[in-house]
């Protein structure tokens, strides 16, 4: 079988309530796009992905074991997807509207995230850091501030750019910064995608931004959205959340989907209430 040329992929590993989400995700995004859309998994979730969701995606491949550490595992999803062009969405999201667009990020660039390069004159904080001290402390030019939910890339020249994002997550911002966990800071995929983007002088998606922001969220109606992506980087409204319920649990009964849409959505939107305090 012939390698699609283009197509969508999102991520579950490890907790079974990232395959849900990945189902509603996936099943939110046929309604608009006709590109395929597949499933990077670990071994169990993509068992339980053919098994019971085969209809939800059109293909489902694993994640190699060395992207499995840790906060490593968007690293490997140029090795995991079946396309030759890709533009990830992460399963903790709902797509509202067409995301079809932002492949024009491509045309100029091997691969392209959302956000904006900062310069040691911009400084702003990512995940609890200083963008400025960060293009100090590893001699950067400019630092990609960016969030790894969505973002596009050109399998051939992303295999490396990935790799390198790994071993610089590994070799760079472990042993350089994980002290300052100590102060609350957080170590994820992020920040050596902003290194590694800096350095390589990766591509933004077009703006206006596709992903609703959290201080955007507040104004979240799901029957008339403003943005094509919602990301679940905050807390949901209790109106805001049943309303997502009842969207993803008709989708699924209407594609013919097993499962129930409630539960995963409330503990995510629980959990990231306990994160905001």
């Amino acid at each position: 079988m012939s390698t699609p040329s283009r197509g969508y992929l999102t991520l579950a590993a490890r907790d079974p309530r990232y395959l849900e989400m990945a189902v509603d995700m996936a099943l939110s995004l046929r309604a608009h796009t006709s590109l395929p859309i597949a499933l990077a998994a670990d071994d169990a979730l993509a068992g339980v992905a053919r098994a019971r969701y085969a209809r939800a995606f059109d293909e489902i491949t694993l994640v190699p074991a060395r992207f499995r550490r840790g906060r490593a595992l968007k690293f490997g999803t140029a090795a995991a997807s079946p396309f030759e062009a890709t533009m990830f969405v992460d399963a903790d999201c709902i797509v509202l509207g067409t995301l079809d667009h932002l492949w024009t990020a491509l045309d100029t660039a091997d691969m392209a995230m959302i956000g904006e390069h900062l310069t040691a004159g911009d400084d702003r904080t990512h995940h609890g850091f200083s963008t400025r001290a960060l293009i100090h402390r590893f001699d950067l030019n400019t630092y990609l501030k960016t969030n790894s939910g969505l973002f596009c890339f050109e399998r051939a020249p992303a295999l490396a750019i990935m790799e390198e994002c790994r071993v610089c997550h590994e070799t760079e911002v472990l042993r350089q910064l994980r002290w300052q966990t100590l102060l609350g800071r957080w170590l994820g995929d992020e920040l050596a995608f902003g290194i590694v983007g800096g350095r390589r002088g990766l591509g933004t998606l077009p703006k206006p931004d596709a992903m609703y922001w959290p201080t955007e969220i507040a104004t979240l109606d799901l029957s008339r959205p403003t943005k094509p992506l919602l990301h679940m980087l905050w807390p949901l409204e209790e109106r805001q959340l049943e309303q997502l319920v009842a969207v993803t649990s008709m989708r699924r009964a209407a594609a013919g989907v097993p499962g129930d849409a409630a539960a995963h959505w409330r503990e995510e939107s629980r959990r990231l209430e306990r994160l905001r305090g």
